[in-house]
């Protein structure tokens, strides 16, 4: 028998109608839509900040290495002597002049790209008349980048040069012990800041990574919800509609209920059965203590005996978690829910909602489990399907 007749079988045994089913593998597709499109979003969002971290990393860096450069002239604190002064004017003239040269060629050239207009790189790309004339255009205008780059950091790095060696001559030496102090305090401080950017680059391309990885996995999922539809409508002669009803019993002895319990969600379609099986994501032989229900992210998640809540927490894959104590040393264990609308210590009833169903790396649903003291038990054993 083919995996598409055993699905349909199986929604026949677990109990649903055909719209039902219909319904909420829709309803699946319009979630996983929405994560993608919301990933995509922080995506764009990451990567738009990241030109910005970038030049803040570069100025930082800059900034940085003109003051280690300045600062190794007075690692010894070599100062000037009352002699040297008259030729450390002399080469601050002849610094101011060099700046002044550099500056009025940076501008020209930037005067001159603008005379092109603000498009002019963009133009001189999309004007090439063939793939080996665009590489040779844009490989010029990446050196070229790089060199007005270059320009503009030896510009501000003898502007820093000449404004602080006037500022030197004019201190007497303890003031110039001073100011040095004061300059190594300034670096360390940029350093600081750069260690703080760098952090954030870091943090926003792992940001990236995740998000492109949930990306695929979601768009795994929907090809399978979709492959599922297919299938379903395609053998829909096949489906036998079975609708569930919930019905009461004996809320405080399970141990008189079994094969009797209430499916803990509107839709009972497994995913992963009881004991072993293995993962999709990644094909690993897994060991379930429970089973997994296959509905979409959101659905009503029902108590299936009274009990107490003695336990809310979030668990690695599976989420949020709730458990349910019952009495004769019984447990049911609710996870992978989106949300939780109980508190600790809360007496619940018998088909009161608890939760909202969510999601594992497998896809939309919930896990749950029945316990008695240390033994996990087969909850296909104990719920009834039909």
């Amino acid at each position: 028998m083919n995996k598409t007749f055993l699905v349909i079988l199986f929604i026949f045994f677990l109990g649903a109608t055909y719209e039902e089913v219909l319904n909420d593998k829709n309803r699946q597709i319009d979630v996983i839509k929405k994560e993608i499109e919301e990933s995509r979003n922080l995506i764009r969002t990451r990567q738009g900040s990241l030109s910005d971290i970038q030049k803040s990393i570069d100025s930082l860096t800059t900034e940085i290495s003109i003051r280690n450069d300045f600062l190794k002239n007075y690692e010894n604190e070599n100062f000037l002597k009352p002699g040297e002064i008259a030729d450390e004017t002399g080469k601050v003239l002849a610094l101011e002049n060099d700046v002044n040269k550099i500056q009025e060629s940076f501008k020209n050239k930037i005067v001159s790209l603008y005379k092109h207009g603000k498009n002019y790189e963009l133009e001189l790309l999309l004007s090439s008349k063939s793939p080996n004339e665009y590489l040779r255009r844009n490989e010029y205008l990446q050196k070229f980048a790089q060199s007005r780059k270059k320009e503009l950091r030896d510009l501000r790095s003898k502007k820093f040069f000449l404004s602080e060696k006037k500022k030197m001559l004019e201190l007497s030496t303890s003031s110039k012990r001073i100011y040095i102090d004061a300059k190594r305090i300034e670096r360390d401080a940029l350093q600081s800041r750069l260690n703080t950017v760098q952090d954030s680059l870091a943090n926003n391309l792992k940001d990236i990574d995740n998000l492109e990885e949930k990306i695929n996995l979601k768009n795994s999922q929907l090809q399978m919800v979709q492959d599922f539809i297919g299938n379903f409508v395609a053998n829909k002669k096949d489906f036998i509609a079975n609708k569930y009803s919930r019905i009461s019993y004996d809320p405080n002895d399970l141990g008189k209920d079994k094969g009797a319990l209430n499916v803990p969600v509107d839709l009972g379609i497994i995913r992963n059965d009881f004991g072993e099986y293995y993962f999709n994501s990644s094909g690993a032989r897994l060991v379930n203590n429970g089973i997994d229900f296959n509905i979409s992210k959101g659905s009503r998640v029902y108590v299936v005996a009274d009990g107490t809540i003695s336990l809310i927490g979030e668990l690695p894959y599976y989420g949020k978690v709730v458990i349910v104590t019952h009495d004769n040393d019984y447990r049911t264990v609710y996870a992978s829910l989106s949300e939780v609308d109980v508190a600790l210590g809360d007496k619940v009833r018998l088909n009161q909602i608890i939760g909202k169903s969510g999601e594992t790396l497998d896809g939309q649903g919930i896990h749950f489990e029945i316990w008695q003291g240390k033994t996990p038990l087969n909850p296909k054993e104990w719920i009834r399907f039909q």
